[in-house]
């Protein structure tokens, strides 16, 4: 079953397969005579038998007749031999082309299915859902997109085909000896069963260990992963040396691991050589007694013992084989391993409406597959296209997962949610998602310039577009401070920018193309209280009104919303507007009592600076 799932990545490249196959046949079919010109240059020289009524006479040489005549067309033995030269030339010149177009089908045959595997599995990859994304180290993805690939289409591409080399090689050679000595033929071939069944208990050996090294190495590779990705967490709290230990850790578990498996691989591959040599010492003894007995001459033997190669060291080469296969079968089981999850698209809906931006939750109930508590208990609210709407609650009451649910990140189990009248159930996924811009408390940058990240979702977009999402997004003064202006380098993840500055080229980004529903996920939580005012009057004087859903504990922000959505142990706990709310006692009233105070006490020390100045 594995070998089946293995050998099913390599589908679609029969034909390159088939090509390089071939070439190699036809190569190894050449190589097979080239021990039997030296066999008849010998037997030439020495005279045997000799030359006879002006004929060049030889023992039985099974080379092309054609050939043989070309040769015996000449009674002189130096133009013969310039014949023999000149005929191995060409043949050599024909072996080494034929190599090379061997060699080149194998090279595009790895390369393009190298390629193919890794789109297919970073393509499937994006189709995961949500929750497997949250779930899943982002250093073991990198690795099984990168070296298990390489070391999958590597076995594919080049081992099978040696495979090929392998039996093509053994069938011409003991093809070519056993016209010549067929002792020797079976003296090389009686040690295979001994070093198949050694092979496979070293396969059975090293499968393991080869599974161990990958898991010891996507260890290691989230640890640098997530430490390059968080190196400014690590230096704020002086955490090197803690990180230095945790890597030598890792780094020992899986140098040991790779100790363990060498050692393995170097008892094998000595064994093997052993075996190897002593098969040639006795296929040496065997020619030396035939010529005693001159059952064989010297030119016999020469090239039997180069026949004989071509018998013993493709066995040998049978544990390489052996070896990559045992790596491939872990490598392509961690690639299938992915590509056999579900795709999140395998239950979308089928409808593609126009967006206006009406929203209407109706009894929705949701719950993690890793949990029997419902986050969400029967959540009821609508909000008409072109409002704005605040959502407020202590952590973890749900807010962030109400904007999940709506962008189908979640599937609700119970309830339903209405888009515009329409069940988001009957919404694909892709087209709901693109009518929904998102900003997020913590947002992605690429490393581009400023105007590449604002546009970044929009190849073809206006300028104008996105200096006007960058007004509006309060980002045009930051950036007429920036030396290269929209032209500046944002470095990578945005590190070269402050939280507020990241957090507006992201608002900046969902401005440029209008979009009928706006989220802002906690995403003026690292601006002042000014520029977040700023921004949302900036977004309220926009000539299209779009839905808007702000999800804040700032009840600054909040309170200038059409509504309030006030959330609490996942359950609507109040809706009105902040008139409505701060009268009433719940958690808004607690929140508005603490946070107003605040907000009370800190204009007038503004206006007390302003006076005084």
């Amino acid at each position: 079953m594995r070998t089946r799932k293995l050998l099913r990545l390599a589908k679609g490249f029969s034909i390159l397969f088939i090509i390089a196959g071939l070439l190699t046949i036809i190569h190894q079919w050449t190589y097979s005579n080239v021990p039997l010109f030296t066999q008849y240059l010998i037997k030439t020289l020495l005279g045997h038998p000799g030359i006879a009524d002006g004929n060049i006479v030889v023992g039985e040489v099974h080379l092309p007749g054609f050939l043989i005549a070309f040769f015996e067309r000449s009674t002189d033995i130096m133009e013969i031999v310039m014949r023999i030269a000149i005929s191995l030339l060409i043949l050599q010149v024909f072996r080494f082309s034929l190599r090379f177009i061997e060699m080149w089908s194998k090279g595009t045959l790895l390369e393009s299915m190298a390629e193919r595997m890794r789109m297919k599995l970073y393509k499937h990859i994006q189709d995961l859902s949500y929750q497997y994304h949250n779930n899943t180290d982002t250093g073991d993805l990198i690795q099984r997109v990168t070296s298990d690939v390489e070391t999958t289409t590597n076995f594919l591409a080049t081992r099978t085909l040696d495979i090929v080399h392998l039996a093509a090689t053994l069938f011409f050679g003991a093809y070519q000896l056993i016209r010549i000595n067929p002792i020797m033929v079976w003296i090389s071939l009686a040690i295979l069963p001994l070093i198949a069944t050694s092979s496979i208990l070293y396969f059975v050996k090293v499968d393991k260990i080869f599974k161990k090294i990958e898991d010891t190495e996507a260890d290691m590779m989230n640890v640098i992963q997530e430490n390059l990705a968080g190196s400014k967490v690590v230096r704020a709290f002086a955490n090197e040396a803690f990180e230095i230990t945790k890597m030598e850790d890792k780094n020992t578990k899986y140098r040991d691991q790779l100790k363990r498996a060498n050692r393995i691989v170097a008892i094998y591959w000595g064994s093997m050589d052993f075996m190897s040599i002593s098969q040639y010492l006795v296929i040496i003894a065997i020619g030396v007694y035939s010529v005693q007995r001159q059952t064989m001459d010297a030119a016999d033997v020469i090239a039997s013992l180069s026949l004989v190669g071509m018998l013993i060291w493709p066995v040998r080469g049978l544990g390489r084989i052996i070896n990559d296969f045992g790596k491939a079968l872990v490598a392509s089981d961690r690639i299938n391993e992915i590509l056999e999850l579900p795709s999140e698209y395998l239950i979308d809906g089928t409808l593609e409406p126009q967006i206006k931006g009406e929203i209407e939750f109706k009894d929705v109930s949701f719950k993690f597959s890793d949990t029997n508590e419902n986050l969400l208990k029967g959540v009821n609210f609508s909000i008409k296209a072109g409002q704005t709407v605040a959502i407020i609650g202590r952590t973890g009451s749900g807010k962030s997962t109400i904007i999940n649910l709506l962008l189908k990140m979640y599937d609700y189990q119970g309830g339903d949610i209405y888009i515009d009248g329409i069940s988001l159930r009957d919404i694909k996924k892709k087209h709901i998602r693109k009518e929904i811009g998102v900003v997020l408390q913590d947002p992605f940058l690429y490393s581009k310039t400023v105007f590449e990240n604002i546009a970044i979702a929009h190849k073809d977009v206006n300028k104008d577009n996105v200096f006007r999402a960058a007004s509006i997004a309060a980002l045009e003064k930051d950036i007429k401070t920036f030396k290269q202006g929209y032209d500046t380098i944002v470095g990578e993840k945005g590190t070269t920018l402050s939280g507020g500055q990241k957090q507006r080229v992201a608002i900046a980004r969902v401005l440029v193309q209008d979009k009928p529903i706006l989220i802002f996920d906690d995403a003026l939580s690292a601006v002042d209280t000014k520029t977040d005012t700023m921004i949302r009057e900036a977004l309220q004087d926009k000539e299209s009104k779009q839905t808007t859903i702000i999800i804040t504990h700032r009840i600054t922000t909040a309170k200038e919303a059409d509504q309030i959505i006030v959330l609490d142990q996942g359950q609507i706990q109040a809706i009105g507007t902040h008139a409505e709310l701060s009268k009433q006692s719940g958690l808004y009233r607690k929140l508005w009592d603490i946070q107003g105070k605040l907000e009370t006490e800190f204009e007038a020390l503004l206006k007390e600076g302003e006076s005084h100045a």
